[in-house]
């Protein structure tokens, strides 16, 4: 059965949703997402934004993306939150603009989902958050998450741990 647009805005338009029940609508409910991010409510806006990035769908970077350029901050917000619900592939470019943004709270959701891509190409301009944020806050979570992107580029590399041997009698 397709999902519709008052589905969504049904169980969305809420002031807690329940953003795992949402997700099982799939990706049918991507397009409706998509046009509540561009729609004049930045609070249902910023909801649309965060379901996205749950529904496993090529075009969920796309909804991402369009609530990146918003106007408003908490849009924009949710989206950078967003980040770390994707692959790295596809949530690279966005974060490595995001940490860019005027608002320290997309910012801050930015340096967060950075840390948890723990991607070599995002280290540099989390240093430069570290030693040269406005922010005394955003400059101590960005030396926080360097230290996360290390360990997740470890555990990355490690090898998987060994199989116990079995014994022989």
């Amino acid at each position: 059965m397709p999902v519709t647009l008052q589905q969504v805005l049904n169980q969305l338009d809420t002031d807690e949703p329940n953003y795992p029940a949402l997700a099982a609508l799939g990706p049918e409910a991507v397009p409706h997402l998509a046009s509540l991010v561009r729609g004049e409510d930045p609070g249902l806006a910023s909801k649309a934004a965060y379901l996205a990035s749950l529904i496993q769908s090529d075009d969920s970077i796309e909804v991402l993306t369009t609530a990146a350029g918003s106007p408003h901050d908490t849009v924009r917000v949710a989206a950078a939150a967003g980040l770390r619900n994707l692959g790295a592939a596809q949530a690279l470019p966005l974060t490595d603009r995001l940490l860019d943004d005027a608002d320290a709270g997309v910012r801050k959701q930015a340096l967060r989902a950075a840390g948890r891509l723990g991607l070599n190409t995002l280290e540099a301009k989390v240093k430069t958050v570290a030693s040269s944020d406005a922010d005394t806050a955003l400059r101590q979570l960005a030396t926080q998450e360097l230290k996360q992107m290390a360990d997740v580029r470890a555990d990355r590399e490690s090898p998987p741990p060994a199989k116990p041997k079995k014994k022989t009698k």
